[in-house]
């Protein structure tokens, strides 16, 4: 008797220390995934450590599995290093899903998704205990439709100035299905609409090899015009690389006095207009340097050395000679990080201060390069300082370069859908994605949206027009739309003489939709008395956007 009594102990014992770990819930499910920003996951969990454990590593992730309940593809998900020991220990762990992925009822039959977890043994990575199918329940994604997008035309383009450089390298394009295109057609069927092309004034002279001089980017420029496709031209005034770390002097400027720079920068401005008119193409957009924030042709026009004179100087040379050639040709003054609107303003100022001609500029273009934790508060400060500058200095704003890491082109699809609507929504004139076909072996740049076997990332799908999915769009003429008072404390009215008015939607600066009105009338009202002072949008018929002050 006493020897079973001691074994039923020890077995007793061995389930008390037994490692395990549960998926005991989730924030909501199925997840209301928003179009414009995607969502969190977050999963409750509860797991008990093997004997001995000092902590535990912990995966949790979420995953597609089939009909027989195997692994189809990854979505995301989060691992936890080094967790406190224990029995039945409760946590939580979120991670992102963007709207990239298909809602749950769009999955191929049978297909759905699964959270699983891993707990691994105490200081290292042997899996120890497992959750999934066949202990927690399925996952289920839904679309919330709570974001309606603006149907605001803006340039959405992209720098494609390494295109000719990969393809005398034997690159080519496809699309998802395997077909081999040219590049410029490819891109227009993701809505990309503009080109933006760089130009180095004597590239023999660096590790560029000869690529983007004016010959070259004439040949991409004579594609993108035959394509029908906008272009933008980045003059970098050097022979390499021109950016916030280096705008070295070209080779043969070396030793140029400031009055000859500043008519080595006019010549060579006018080449540039010169060539392109030689075969019949006019620009949209010149800037006048590439991300000048501290200067260019460096030394002598390094703002925070030599101060923002001869800087401003040689902007003014640029842009004179954009004018003198053709006074259509809107010219962009280039400075990154768009979200630092001291900068902007210091910069700006400063440059006024020491004779910039302000008249001569356009457009402030702007970069904007976050990464995974910080791209929607990034893009936020930027819409902020978009509508700053719009007013403080009378200039149109664009963003002429933006990018994100190629490893996550599920959050680069959700960055650029809300670049782009905020982008919309300060009347800003356009997002231009920076290289998006670099990949490896061409090139080392971490910020590509392009797939190893050629074809457009996922990410390039944020380019697509998401306005013309809208069902029940009606046209509404903006000339017959009057929208007052304007700012106003409490109610306001749209009045549209011709065309009724079936849909008013009221949103905020982070696209939340807070009223949203149905009609078939020619004069609607909105009651704004019980939302904060700030800024709104109004999307009318699903075609106009408008922005309402409240006071």
């Amino acid at each position: 008797m006493k020897k079973i009594i001691v074994i039923f102990l020890l077995c007793f014992s061995n389930i008390l220390v037994s490692q395990s770990i549960e998926i005991t819930g989730f924030n909501e499910n199925p997840l209301q995934v928003s179009p414009l920003l995607g969502s969190d996951l977050i999963v409750n969990f509860k797991y008990t450590s093997e004997a001995g454990s000092t902590g535990n590593n912990i995966f949790i992730g979420l995953e597609i599995l089939d009909s027989n309940n195997q692994y189809v593809s990854y979505i995301n998900g989060v691992t936890l290093n080094n967790q406190q020991a224990g029995t039945n220990v409760e946590k939580s762990a979120a991670f992102f899903v963007g709207s990239v992925h298909k809602p749950s009822e769009d999955l191929p039959a049978g297909h759905y998704y699964q959270v699983k977890a891993i707990l691994y043994q105490s200081g290292g990575w042997v899996e120890n205990a497992w959750a999934g199918y066949w202990n927690s329940p399925k996952t289920e994604l839904e679309n919330s439709n709570d974001y309606n997008f603006s149907a605001k035309t803006i340039a959405k383009g992209a720098d494609i100035s390494w295109m000719t450089e990969m393809e005398d390298q034997g690159y080519t394009w496809k699309d998802n299905d395997g077909n081999t295109k040219e590049l410029l057609p490819l891109l227009k069927e993701y809505d990309i609409d503009a080109v933006r092309l760089r130009v180095w004034v004597n590239p023999e002279n660096s590790n560029a090899n000869g690529w983007c001089d004016i010959d070259d980017m004439v040949v991409k420029a004579e594609k993108a015009h035959a394509n029908n496709q906008d272009i933008l031209i980045s003059i970098h005034y050097s022979d390499w690389w021109a950016d916030p770390g280096q705008q070295t002097k070209p080779e043969a400027w070396t030793n140029y006095s400031l009055s000859q720079l500043e008519t080595a920068v006019a010549n060579h401005t006018t080449a540039i207009l010169n060539a392109l008119d030689a075969k019949g193409i006019t620009p949209k957009w010149i800037q006048i340097g590439n991300e000048t924030n501290d200067g260019m042709l460096w030394t002598t026009g390094k703002a925070s050395t030599g101060g923002f004179a001869n800087y401003a100087k040689f902007l003014n040379a640029g842009a004179n000679a954009v004018k003198t050639f053709n006074s259509s040709i809107k010219t962009i003054l280039h400075i990154s990080n768009g979200y630092d609107n001291s900068f902007f303003r210091w910069s700006i100022d400063s440059l006024i201060s020491n004779g910039f001609q302000q008249n001569q500029f356009d457009i402030i273009g702007m970069s904007l390069y976050p990464d995974e934790n910080n791209w929607k508060t990034y893009v936020d400060a930027t819409f902020n300082n978009m509508i700053d500058l719009k007013s403080r200095y009378n200039k149109d704003v664009m963003l002429v370069e933006i990018g994100f890491s190629n490893s996550r082109p599920d959050i680069t699809y959700q960055y650029i859908t809300y670049m782009i609507e905020k982008t919309k929504q300060a009347e800003g004139l356009g997002v231009f994605y920076w290289e998006p076909i670099a990949r490896s072996p061409f090139v080392n740049y971490s910020k590509g949206a392009w797939d190893a076997d050629g074809s457009p990332s996922v990410a390039m799908d944020a380019f697509i027009d998401k306005s013309a999915l809208s069902a029940d769009t009606v046209n509404l003429s903006t000339d017959a739309l009057y929208i007052f008072p304007n700012p106003t404390r409490n109610l306001i009215t749209v009045n549209s003489t011709e065309t009724p008015i079936n849909s008013l939607k009221l949103y905020n600066t982070n696209g939340n939709l807070l009223i949203d009105k149905k009609g078939n009338q020619h004069k609607l009202e909105l009651d704004l008395s019980k939302l904060a002072t700030g800024i709104y949008f109004l999307n009318i018929n699903h075609n106009v956007v408008k922005k309402i002050i409240k006071q």
